[in-house]
């Protein structure tokens, strides 16, 4: 087969799920023969893409993009909760491929420019903030099993993607509740990322803390049994986990938006931002995300939205090869 009529591979790998997919690069672009797998039934990514490749009809792709959940800084790369761990350059000769590997949350911000209306959905008001000339920024924000950052610059039609580990920034209480929230934590925490609390993990932990602050039964319950507690019973601990979690979402989403100089929107991503997006809706989200003191009016200009579109991961890593 001619190498130029051969498919490229991507992924979209985080802590708990990955996703595979074939491109066909000479006609729609369309994501061919997908795949979910949960990373604990693999013991590598190698044997999950070996097995994803044995089901797809035995193809050999010449080039291959991988997100993953993780500081993509050199050759070896570490997935961030989860064991698996690679050689870039080793992988590619062991699979035959062109590889190239690039951050989870970079690729979603790949991906923004090619995202529609029906894709996503607004949080607060429709604002849109004006271009200050030809630069445009952006950021996204996701919590999942850890908590995704990354930023995207549009200037003169080019596009430069910001790769991020913001999400272990060290947590910023808002009050006195979230302070002993945070001393609790550091009761068997050296350090408190934003990550442990706004994160698949943090469910758990901030219904620890609130247990222990209200004197409650000691319980942690799994991140499912929050959310179906929170949905079946308006006004439980689950359901304060969760509205919680959307206020600090809000807060943290404002602090990159600043840091970033995100004027033209912060997007938000991922599987537990789409889970608490009935909280979202509540509004402690936008009202903790524009609370910023002096930089109010700049925060209430800026749009929040939430991508509804499953596979915005591997839409990425395709424009990181096609972009090539």
């Amino acid at each position: 087969m001619d190498a130029n009529l051969k498919p490229w591979l991507v992924g979209d790998i985080g802590g708990t799920n990955a996703r595979f997919a074939l491109v066909q690069p000479q006609e729609s672009g369309a994501l061919l023969e997908l795949a979910h797998y949960r990373t604990a039934d693999f013991a590598s990514l190698r044997e999950a893409l070996e097995h994803f490749l044995q089901h797809s009809g035995g193809v050999c792709p010449q080039r291959a993009a991988l997100a993953v959940a993780s500081a993509v800084t050199g050759d070896q790369v570490r997935i961030t909760n989860n064991p698996w761990h690679f050689s870039v350059a080793g992988l590619g000769r062991e699979l035959g491929l062109q590889l190239q590997v690039l951050n989870d949350f970079a690729a979603v911000s790949l991906a923004l420019p090619q995202l529609q209306p029906a894709d996503l959905l607004e949080l607060g008001p429709a604002t849109s903030a004006e271009s200050r000339g030809r630069r445009q920024a952006y950021a996204v924000v996701g919590p999942g099993t850890g908590l995704g950052v990354s930023g995207l610059v549009v200037e003169d039609g080019r596009s430069t993607v910001i790769e991020s580990e913001g999400g272990h920034l060290g947590f910023a209480p808002a009050d006195a509740f979230e302070a002993e929230i945070l001393r609790l934590l550091l009761q068997r925490l050296e350090r408190v990322s934003v990550e442990r609390l706004v994160s698949g993990m943090g469910l758990s932990n901030l219904y620890e803390a609130i247990c222990r602050i209200e004197g409650l039964p000691a319980h942690t319950p799994t991140p499912e049994e929050i959310s179906a507690e929170a949905a079946a019973q308006p006004g439980s601990v689950g359901d304060r986990v969760l509205d919680l979690m959307a206020a600090l979402l809000g807060s943290f989403a404002g602090d990159i938006a600043l840091a970033f100089g995100a004027w033209q929107g912060v997007y938000l991503h991922g599987g537990v931002a789409q889970k608490l997006l009935p909280w979202l809706q509540r509004g402690a989200f936008r009202r903790r995300f524009e609370a910023k003191g002096r930089h109010a009016a700049v925060m209430r200009a800026i749009p929040t939205r939430l991508i509804l579109h499953p596979q915005a991961g591997l839409l990425g890593a395709v424009a990181s090869l096609s972009g090539d």
